[in-house]
């Protein structure tokens, strides 16, 4: 399951795989302690360059039936219902492993183009607009969202930060520590599921369309 805070936080991000050259096809990895949650928790950014149009990839994305490919531990995802084209209400049900109790989470996306080459899609967290799933913990805090910026060559930079509390008896380090390995695992098997499967998608006609890849297909 995947959770992207929104911007905003004054400190430092601090990277964690500096040692590696900034290649396309690496993960880069960055965390920061939100000191405005009490009780504090971790955020992560990541970020992967990936070689498939912005149009065609934000429908990828969202693809519900595809996305146990790429997030780690997601058992099931259901789309409760569309209030309007640029938003969407989904139910994520996680399968779990020792010592974790599986998790669901409530999560409202809505798409906020930033111009014809800039997508931002935020993520909102809405615990109490739906019935939890039988014998799972409801996720009651996060927040963020995903960044997609197009870039030359009909490729896309991808961003995703993250932030939240499970909740239950997890200790928020291991939390932290896990949504970290988290966003690293799910951009690094997005990368070739997207650049794979991205021509299986069409742009949403009712957003701008990127002025940097119009004659991508």
């Amino acid at each position: 399951m995947i959770w992207i805070v929104s911007p905003g936080h004054s400190e430092s991000w601090q990277p964690q795989n500096q040692q590696q050259s900034q290649t396309d096809d690496l993960v880069q990895l960055w965390i920061q302690q939100d000191k405005a949650a009490k009780p504090h928790y971790q955020l992560v950014r990541a970020e992967i360059t990936i070689h498939a149009p912005i149009g065609q990839l934000l429908p990828l994305l969202q693809d519900a039936s595809t996305q146990h490919h790429w997030l780690p531990y997601t058992h099931k995802v259901h789309v409760l219902e569309r209030p309007s084209p640029l938003q969407t209400r989904v139910q994520f049900i996680t399968q779990s492993r020792w010592p974790f109790k599986p998790r669901d989470a409530i999560t409202l996306f809505e798409i906020e183009p930033l111009g014809p080459n800039q997508i931002r899609i935020n993520m909102i967290n809405q615990p109490d607009s739906h019935p939890r799933a039988t014998g799972h913990l409801r996720i009651q805090t996060a927040e963020g969202h995903w960044l997609l910026t197009a870039l030359e060559s009909c490729k896309t930079r991808v961003q995703y930060q993250s932030g939240s509390r499970w909740g239950g008896m997890i200790p928020q380090w291991l939390v932290d520590s896990t949504n970290a390995s988290l966003a690293k695992d799910a951009l690094t098997a997005l990368k070739p599921w997207a650049e794979q499967h991205y021509k299986d998608y069409a742009a949403y006609d009712f957003l701008p369309a990127s002025t940097l890849h119009r004659t991508c297909h």
